[in-house]
């Protein structure tokens, strides 16, 4: 029984040195990884898929990704023939940091989540932004969650490389 307690105890032990280390070099999201300042409250997450995922305790959540231009000509074209019978569909120009951002807000017609796409180009590099969050029908939610992502898409827009 001491063996068995003993044994147990040492692997208690490992398992939890193992599973406290942490590693300070930053792992490599998918398939091309993108420098900028992560913005106050927000942490990285690692998501399958292309770009560098953002989000706030869940929800809202941010992916970042750099295009060739062509690619990304073709998601703007995308963004610009939305389905406005399936989703509703605000777009306005901003600038950022002396960057033009154009940006899509669509709200799901069915669940009243939303879906947000930005488009901006900075040294001579084009990139795409997706964010979205679970907030039903809730505007408060809504409205919350657009400022939040507005402000980190700002930072974002300001700090990338």
């Amino acid at each position: 029984m001491k063996k068995w307690a003993l044994v147990l105890g040492i692997l208690l032990v490992v398992t939890s040195t193992f599973g406290c280390t942490s590693n300070t070099q930053q792992e490599k999201q998918s398939g091309n990884n993108i420098n900028f300042s992560i913005p106050e409250g927000w942490e990285l997450h690692w998501m399958p898929g292309e770009g560098t995922v953002i989000w706030m305790d869940g929800d809202p959540r941010i992916r970042v990704i750099e295009m060739s231009k062509q690619k990304f000509d073709a998601k703007h074209d995308q963004a610009l023939h939305i389905d406005n019978t399936t989703f509703m569909v605000k777009t306005h120009n901003k600038t950022m940091d002396g960057i033009n951002v154009e940006t899509f807000w669509t709200t799901d017609g069915n669940s009243g989540d939303i879906q947000d796409y930005y488009f901006f180009s900075k040294n001579d590099k084009y990139y795409y932004v997706l964010a979205w969050a679970y907030t039903g029908w809730d505007s408060s939610k809504q409205s919350r969650f657009r400022q939040h992502i507005d402000k980190a898409v700002k930072s974002i827009v300001s700090t990338i490389t």
